[in-house]
């Protein structure tokens, strides 16, 4: 008979599996640079990076890296909004001006050792993309919107 086991070792494994569990989900992205920029970068929020799927920027650019996104493990519930989000603010944290979506980077992987258990093909969902610098000068950082004036009500009439 097993002995019973202790409220603090039960919340340790529960901690436990939850960390292992996080560290298995999720998106992971990664770079790879190609060229140096034409100025000084600054890291930008995610939501500045411009994103670009079926056609190519007007305004003369360069190409900084390659960001590919993608599943972090077969348990990822991540899905292509979360992954582009990932590879948006990758971009953002490298001062990108925008991402130039390339295509899919799905990955198949064979999980189990197929001996005694069986094993199954499983594919992470993935896509890769251009980070890219407008050769201009620099965008001025956006500043945030100025507060609006307080609303004054005058007095009703008597």
């Amino acid at each position: 008979m097993n002995p019973p086991t202790s409220p603090r070792t039960l919340l340790a494994l529960t901690l436990c599996a939850a960390a292992l569990g996080l560290a298995a989900c999720g998106t992971t992205t990664r770079f790879t640079a190609l060229n140096p920029a034409p100025h000084p970068l600054q890291a930008r929020p995610a939501a500045s990076v411009q994103v670009f799927s079926t056609s190519l920027p007007s305004a003369p650019y360069t190409e900084l890296g390659l960001i590919q996104g993608s599943q972090s493990s077969e348990f990822s519930n991540d899905d292509m909004p979360e992954i582009i989000g990932a590879m948006r603010k990758e971009a953002g944290k490298l001062g990108c001006d925008g991402l130039i979506l390339n295509g899919v980077a799905n990955k198949s992987t064979t999980v189990g050792n197929g001996a005694n258990h069986g094993s199954h093909e499983h594919t992470l969902e993935g896509y890769w993309g251009t980070c890219i610098v407008f050769n201009g000068e620099p965008a001025l950082a956006a500043a945030e919107p100025p507060a609006a004036a307080p609303l004054i009500v005058p007095p009703p009439a008597p």
